[in-house]
């Protein structure tokens, strides 16, 4: 691989940290509908993410079977966090 090819994976990858930590600082605290493996959808109030991103702390958990004050969602179960758009 040549230093350009070298230097433009580089660059992307850099873009690619610089949206995910922007997505965490962004989602903290905020309603958000998480969609999970065997197409099940939740909802819930994200509070953080574990450092490794191996799971992530949520409040007021509402799945289909009831509503959970706390819970850790694995990270692996996750197929898609949606936020909830709020301009306020």
């Amino acid at each position: 691989m040549s230093s350009s090819n070298e230097q433009e994976e580089q660059n992307r990858r850099a873009v690619l940290r610089a949206r995910y930590l922007s997505f965490l600082q962004k989602a903290a605290n905020k309603p958000a509908t998480v969609e999970m493996c065997e197409k099940t959808k939740v909802t819930a109030t994200i509070k953080a993410f574990q450092l490794s991103s191996d799971h992530v702390i949520v409040e007021n958990l509402s799945t289909p079977i009831g509503v959970l004050d706390r819970a850790v969602l694995r990270s692996s179960d996750i197929v898609k966090i949606n936020l909830e758009n709020n301009n306020s």
